[in-house]
């Protein structure tokens, strides 16, 4: 009996389990990923229940709204820079990025300086141009929004 049939066959079992392994592997990660992937989608639609705000007061003089806008939720909110803020003015909504409109201050702010707190009031100054807008709306981070008309 020659060597050559056994040395195939052990090369042959060599490249299954190889291949296994890479199988494997793959699947254990493919499967890892989702399950972090499934945990933050969980963690993001809790904090996003969690997370309320109302519009309690608006202002208008020369050209610019004033919107005081309530956290009435229990989750904090700090990245307001990335706080949208539409208005419908002429018929048109409008979208007002940040640096169209201005955080004028949170009250009170003795909790977390610069993130509003649940309890607390964010007043925003919104500068628009003519005419006067009808309605706005306030829409956080994670997509809770609050509107009303003017």
């Amino acid at each position: 009996m020659s060597a050559g049939p056994l040395i195939a066959s052990g090369v042959g079992i060599l490249l299954l389990v190889a291949t296994a392994y890479v199988l494997i592997g793959g699947t254990l990660a493919t499967t890892e990923v989702m399950v972090e992937a499934q945990s933050n989608l969980a963690a993001n639609q809790e904090t996003r229940m969690r997370t309320a705000i109302a519009i309690q007061n608006t202002t208008i003089a020369d050209q610019t709204l004033r919107v005081e806008v309530k956290n009435t939720g229990s989750e904090p909110i700090f990245d307001i820079p990335s706080v949208d803020v539409y208005l419908q003015s002429g018929g048109v909504p409008v979208y007002i990025p940040y640096g169209n409109w201005s955080n004028e201050g949170i009250t009170p702010d003795e909790i977390h300086p610069g993130g509003l707190d649940p309890g607390e009031t964010l007043t925003l100054a919104v500068e628009f141009a003519a005419p006067d807008p009808t309605w706005v709306q306030v829409v956080t981070p994670n997509g809770v929004s609050s509107s009303t008309y003017l």
